[in-house]
């Protein structure tokens, strides 16, 4: 008897992309050379492409403002439903942020909401027909979580719900596609062997970050009116800087990620993962933060504080504290002219703005960061297993992550694993103090060295990652136009460095988008909220 033939991870996974682009509407289908033209302006396809009605409903500036015309009966949410719909089939044409497609259910739970909202003359939630798409990392009742493996391909029957979904389900909301992220999960670049590499909606040459970088680029394409995702080490933010969305990443246990009965046993020794939204709006991270808290996601995430919401009043004068750089991690000249110009029109509003030149090191940081990341308990989940099983070849960005450098040998016992955790409370006693002294509301910080750098160079997130080795929450706000400029000046990268942290060649960063980092000691989220509320006022100029 000849051997049964095995199927390649390449037979795999373009089976799994051919699944998935069948489940798009055949008159949402684009033929290549449409594709090719469209990627020249992204942004623009939808005006091209979509009824003026969809357009007209996918351009309703936030998710706040489409939640009261579903709640008064203004709009359908099959209508609704659809628009959207088209708009992420578009954009993930154009940009592959799309990985699981499921429009079907989509519209069958938008007209499950049209008819309940008929029979009962009310919304079910708050959420009440929002379309919302996910980070493929939350699990979906029969739909796939491959997180980019094809070794996990077809595995939708083994998977328990999201404790997230559920809570999604019960606000009202309408899921109808999960987006693309990173092989493993820990590069900025999403990019893996089954859906392929995510596309910067701004400029397709430029990265879209990781790990939620299918969020980011279709929630600034509108493809959804809010996105969620999560973050380890700046997964929410770096695709939000990298897109030019707003990103909040919650202190942990906020915000529901695990199932109800399912935990991971190595939580306790980790640097633990947030949930949280990605929207177009400051105004949509609050009512999307709000509305979960206020659900108790204690009662379906066994993980979550038991902290009622706090109803934060902020000062109308603050004191922010501000970094422009940390000098062992030169950040590009225009971020810090971005930083600079922010400082300006912060204390021209009446705020103080306080520099601080003494600080903990952020590249110590991000060692003691990746130290915890790489601690295992026998019998878990080791993120390159699946690849080796199934020969998979790894993405070129996880060769530029500096695992290697920083990170010679994971701990190995138990005293090298405390160890590295008590390098992490000093951290976070160096920034309690700091905050202190300082008497500060809130610090502003760069969310990276750079804006959004050509593929595969994004390299190491240690402006990210800080913030969650002292879970502190943190809060992307997307600021302006970066001011491109030849710059001799920019410091020479010590040789650790070079291909793992960003270098500044200017023509890399056509059409370079700033954003700024706010951020608050742990558990102050509703403070933070409300401070960032203010400052995003004042640095886009919104009333």
């Amino acid at each position: 008897m000849s051997p049964v033939k095995r199927e390649t991870w390449q037979e795999k996974a373009e089976a799994k992309r051919a699944e998935v682009l069948s489940n798009i509407p055949q008159a949402w289908v684009l033929g290549p050379k449409e594709i090719k033209e469209l990627r020249a302006d992204i942004l623009g396809a939808p005006a091209k492409l979509l009824t003026p009605e969809e357009l007209v409903i996918t351009e309703i500036a936030t998710a706040t403002e489409l939640s009261k015309k579903l709640a008064n009966g203004e709009l359908k949410c099959l209508d609704v439903a659809k628009a959207f719909m088209h708009r992420a089939a578009i954009a993930t044409q154009l940009t592959n942020c799309g990985t699981e497609i499921f429009f079907e259910r989509g519209m069958e739970r938008a007209k499950y909401l049209d008819d309940y909202f008929k029979e009962n003359k009310k919304p079910i939630g708050p959420f009440h027909g929002l379309p919302i798409s996910i980070k493929d990392s939350f699990n979906v009742e029969g739909i796939d979580t491959t997180l980019g493996y094809t070794k996990r391909i077809g595995n939708a029957v083994c998977l328990k719900q999201s404790s997230m979904v559920d809570m999604l389900h019960e606000l009202g909301a309408v899921l109808y596609i999960k987006t693309n992220i990173p092989q493993t999960m820990m590069t900025a670049d999403s990019e893996n062997n089954i859906f392929g590499r995510t596309l910067n909606p701004n400029n397709p040459a430029l990265t879209a970050g990781g790990s939620s970088g299918g969020e980011g680029a279709i929630v600034k394409q509108r493809g959804s009116i809010l996105g969620v995702g999560t973050d380890i080490a700046g997964s929410i933010r770096i695709p939000s800087a990298c897109c030019h969305t707003y990103g909040f990443k919650p202190s942990n246990y906020r915000l529901p990620y695990y199932t109800k009965d399912s935990v991971d046993d190595s939580f306790c020794f980790q640097i633990d993962v947030s949930s949280g939204p990605i929207a177009n709006s400051f105004e949509d991270l609050k009512f999307f933060y709000d509305t979960m808290v206020e659900k108790k996601p204690w009662k379906y995430d066994v993980t979550c504080s038991l902290l009622p919401p706090i109803k934060a009043v902020p000062s109308e004068q603050l004191r922010i504290g501000i970094i422009y750089e940390d000098p062992s991690l030169p950040v590009h000249t225009p971020v810090k002219h971005s930083l600079r110009s922010a400082a300006v029109k912060l204390e021209e509003a009446g705020h103080k703005v306080v520099p601080l030149s003494v600080f903990p090191c952020f590249e110590n940081a991000w060692k003691t960061a990746l130290s915890i990341y790489t601690i295992k308990v026998e019998g878990e989940f080791d993120s390159l297993e699946p690849l080796f099983e199934a020969e998979e070849p790894l993405i070129a960005s996880l060769s530029q992550a500096g695992i290697e450098h920083y990170v010679p040998t994971p701990p190995d016992t138990l005293r090298e694993t405390v160890a590295c955790l008590r390098e992490a409370q000093s951290f976070s006693q160096k920034w309690h103090d700091i905050f202190l002294e300082n008497e500060l509301d809130v610090l502003i910080t760069p969310p990276a060295p750079s804006t959004a750098p050509p593929h595969d160079t994004y390299g190491i997130a240690p402006y990210t990652a800080m913030w969650n080795l002292v879970d502190y929450p943190a809060i992307v706000v997307p600021y302006e136009k970066a001011e491109i400029v030849d710059d001799d000046k920019f410091p020479r990268l010590p040789p650790h460095l070079v291909g793992i942290f960003a270098h500044y060649v200017p023509e890399d960063y056509k059409d370079g988008l700033t954003s700024v980092q706010i951020v608050s000691p742990k558990g102050t989220d509703e403070s933070l909220l409300a401070a960032a509320e203010l400052i995003d006022k004042v640095l886009n100029e919104r009333k």
